[in-house]
């Protein structure tokens, strides 16, 4: 029996539909995916873009130059204003002190002398 054209053709097809489902799911690479770390987390922005940040630890800072001049013994402090209000000199700066290594200050501030 002889088979036409047609018929040859139309198995072909057939043929390749049928191996394009047998290999669909086969991976012959491996997909590639992105690692689900939880090592990131949201931080609250403040609406101007900054962030608050609290040390909870002593950090030791070593301040070599200020104004292109290097600091050597006391660091030179020039205040101009507090909360918007100019310094008078004569005055003297106004502190606020709440707590010196962890304790409420209620009276006087603890102070070391030099010797």
């Amino acid at each position: 029996m002889k088979t036409d054209l047609y018929t040859k053709t139309i198995l072909t097809v057939i043929a390749g539909a049928l191996i394009v489902i047998a290999f669909q799911q086969a991976e012959f690479f491996p997909k590639a995916n992105a690692s689900k770390s939880n090592s990131f987390a949201t931080v609250p922005v403040n609406p101007d873009g900054s962030i608050n940040v609290k040390f909870t630890d002593v950090m030791k800072v070593d301040v070599a130059e200020v104004g292109g001049n290097y600091v050597t013994g006391a660091m030179p402090i020039n205040i101009k204003e507090v909360s918007g209000s100019s310094i008078n000199s004569s005055y003297g700066i106004p502190v606020n002190i709440e707590a010196v290594d962890g304790s409420s200050i209620y009276g006087a501030v603890p102070t070391k002398e030099k010797n």
